[in-house]
This record gives structure tokens, sequence and C-alpha cells, in this order.
């Protein structure tokens, strides 16, 4: 019996927090979605507010889609870090600039939102009381059990709100969009590996993704 409770003590306290975990939370596609295409060279646009994040994850997704028979231009291939849309740079101009790399879809992941929930978990204690043992000194000597106690600890949950577009270039239409939620990740590159599969086999079971070749 004490050895299950200190058991249970020390799984608490080496495992306090939650477990990572990715799912899809909506989708819509056009009703063209399957008859165009298919498509040969992707653009790749990340928008994150970090650049550091942003050329990772082009560079990751660019391989995820070499990978798969495309070929792809990333947008830090072409454009400076931080470019924006204003009087010197119009979004015609954008849009003349990726048509000039001979792409016919621009594939685009962007972090909607996050949110970071601390949550405090009190100790507990636990002290075993069997009277049986009280009546002699022996007995209560042999059998004396301290009293156990684990200590209060906090949690943190991060969770990140994803959107992942893709728009056929010739049309400037939006062909299908994907919204995901990522809670708690290991680290950006056990993100992404986890989300690239995530993403390809929802579309692919869609009709939307070719099989890898």
């Amino acid at each position: 019996m004490k050895l299950t409770y200190m058991l249970l003590i020390m799984l608490a306290l080496i495992m306090p927090g939650c477990k990572p975990s990715q799912k899809v939370t909506g989708f819509w596609s056009d009703a063209e979605a399957r008859s165009k295409g298919p498509y040969k060279k992707v653009f790749i646009i990340v928008l994150t507010p970090s650049r550091d994040i942003n050329y990772h994850i082009e560079n990751e997704m660019g391989k995820t889609l070499i990978s798969r028979g495309y070929k792809v231009v990333r947008f830090g291939d072409i454009f400076p870090p931080g470019l924006t849309i204003s009087e010197n740079f119009t979004r015609e101009q954008l849009a003349e600039s990726i048509r000039k790399t001979g792409c016919d879809a621009v594939l685009t992941l962007a972090m909607l939102d996050s949110k970071r929930v601390e949550t405090y978990h009190p100790g507990t204690v636990y002290s075993p009381v069997n009277y049986n043992y009280y009546e002699s000194y022996y007995g209560y000597y042999f059998y004396y059990a301290p009293q156990l106690t684990t200590p209060g600890y906090y949690s943190v949950d991060k969770t990140f709100y994803l959107e992942t577009n893709l728009y056929d270039l010739a049309s400037d239409k939006l062909m299908w969009s994907v919204q995901s939620e990522a809670r708690n990740p290991d680290s950006l590159q056990d993100w992404f590996k986890k989300y690239s599969y995530m993403l390809i086999n929802f579309l692919r079971g869609k009709g939307l993704a070719k099989k890898k070749q």
C-alpha cells in the first residue's frame, strides 16, 4: 500500500504538464477545388509575429512539398523580411512578382491567435490511520506511517490557432482553407512534423492532396 502510494506521488511530480496535441477545427473548400490543377509550382507565404519562425516554417514546408513532387518558391527567396503592402509596394505588384516566379498556386500558413493559460494544482496530503495498531506501543511503533505530502505546482497550457489556405493563382481564388489548433507543442520542429502529417492526411481524405510520388 505504501509503495503504491509513493509511486503515485512520483508520477504526479514528474508528469505535471499536459500532453501536446493537434487537431483540425474547421474546413472550407470551393466547389471547383477538385477540378483545378494539378498544381506544379507552389509559392509559400508564412505569417507569424516572428520573422525567424516564418523563415523556418517556409523552409520546412518547402521540403515537405518538394518531397511530394512539387516545385516551390518561398516568400523569403524573393522578398525581404517584414515586407508590407504600402504606397511603394502595392497588392498588384506583389501578385505580379509572384506570377513571374512561374508558380500556379499560393499556399499561406498564418497564426491567427495564441492563448496561454496558467493553472495552479494544489498539493495533496495523505495520512494513513489504522487505529487497530494504537492499542499498544509495539503496534504503534512498527506500523507507524508518516504523513505524506505532494507539493502544489503550476502548469501552463499554450494553444496556437492556425489557418492554412491554398489559392489558385490564375483566377486569384481561394480553393480551400483549413483551420487547426496546436496545444502544448514540444518544439517548432516537432510541431511542424505532426502538423504537416495531419494536414496532408486530412486533405487527402477530402480528395485535395495527391499521394507522395
